[in-house]
């Protein structure tokens, strides 16, 4: 069941009195206790073959193998997030997913009053037990395998990044692609462009500064946005730079709505198992003793297998694949702007 923003607020239920009860008395109460009532907040519209949609994918199907009712609310902003996560809490969900890490805080105060089980994300630490738990990425491992994909790629020696936000995700993934790059090709240059500090939304800022890399040489772009990715593959599929030019996608897959045939591959984020997990943990009463991570070996992450990808090119991304996931290959993480530069300044 999907409601707008401005239904949310009048979400019909009874008002629940917030209970008194400890984080551990309240997990203990629930344990054993089936959930049939998952509720979704999403940022944006679930249509963006990214983020939003692959969330609200995720939860569609968990909600269903579990035989539970889903609410969603998209399209909400940040502006009024508590009230929004208030409502559905006392609508009776028994897990909210607030799906941006933009709600973290509100969501941590709703999880508390309410005595609902939350998940938040990219915190590691923002742990209650019972009532909130996060979700992480190891995003640098697949956008190891895209920097693997763009130097075997790659006609002119030039490849580009561009973000669309200051993001911790998007600076594993870019420190994760120049480290693949640099793997395969030391000579290639990385290209490393930024939008804006939060410019996640920014269709047109990204296909200027896509536009901008591309007329720099760049012929593979790996590109990070939510709806700054419908510009960034706008810019590659009307580039004129007299060759081909690759647009490797985060999160979804924009297959759909490529019509130029540029989307090279993408990398991947699977929230299904982790949703699934999580409602088992609530039903056992472990909920918000660990965090939950998205990684390549648990096919959290993965790479989008497209026609346009040889098998002798796959086939070397696979065997990189699997040496990141036994270890034999340490992916570089880069949390900050600063280390990002480090590592394209050096592949």
């Amino acid at each position: 069941m999907a409601v707008s923003a401005a239904a949310a607020v009048a979400i019909a239920g009874i008002a629940v009195v917030p209970s008194s009860a400890s984080p551990t008395t309240a997990a203990k109460a629930r344990a054993g206790v089936k959930v049939t009532k998952i509720a979704i907040a999403l940022p944006a519209k679930p249509t963006d073959y990214g983020w939003n949609q692959q969330g609200l994918d995720a939860a569609k199907s968990v909600a269903s193998s579990v035989g539970a009712k889903l609410t969603t609310i998209s399209n909400i902003g940040y502006n009024n997030t508590q009230s929004i996560l208030s409502q559905l809490a006392q609508s009776g969900a028994q897990f909210i997913i607030a799906h941006a890490s933009g709600y973290d805080t509100a969501a941590k105060q709703v999880a508390l009053r309410y005595r609902v089980p939350v998940m938040t994300y990219d915190v590691p630490n923002e742990l209650v037990p019972g009532l909130v738990s996060t979700i992480t990425t190891s995003a640098e491992q697949g956008g190891y395998l895209a920097g693997i994909l763009a130097a075997k790629e790659t006609k002119t020696g030039t490849v580009g990044i561009v973000i669309s936000a200051s993001d911790s995700n998007w600076f594993e993934m870019s420190g994760g692609f120049a480290a693949g790059v640099a793997s395969v090709n030391k000579k290639i240059k990385v290209r490393f462009a930024e939008i804006g500090p939060a410019s996640y939304d920014d269709s047109a800022g990204g296909k200027r500064v896509a536009s901008t890399l591309i007329s720099a040489n760049a012929d593979v772009i790996f590109g990070m946005g939510d709806d700054a990715s419908f510009g960034y593959l706008q810019a590659v599929s009307t580039a004129k730079a007299g060759h081909k030019v690759w647009y490797i996608g985060d999160i979804g897959n924009m297959g759909p709505i490529d019509k130029q045939h540029v989307l090279l591959s993408s990398e991947i984020w699977s929230f299904t198992k982790v949703f699934k997990q999580a409602v088992t943990d609530i039903q056992n009463g472990t909920y918000g003793k660990h965090a939950y991570n998205l990684t390549l070996g648990n096919g959290g992450i993965s790479m989008l297998k497209t026609q346009y990808i040889s098998a002798p090119v796959w086939a070397q991304m696979q065997a990189a694949k699997a040496k990141i996931v036994s270890g034999a290959i340490k992916v570089p993480v880069a949390l900050t702007l600063g280390a990002v530069k480090k590592l394209v300044a050096a592949a």
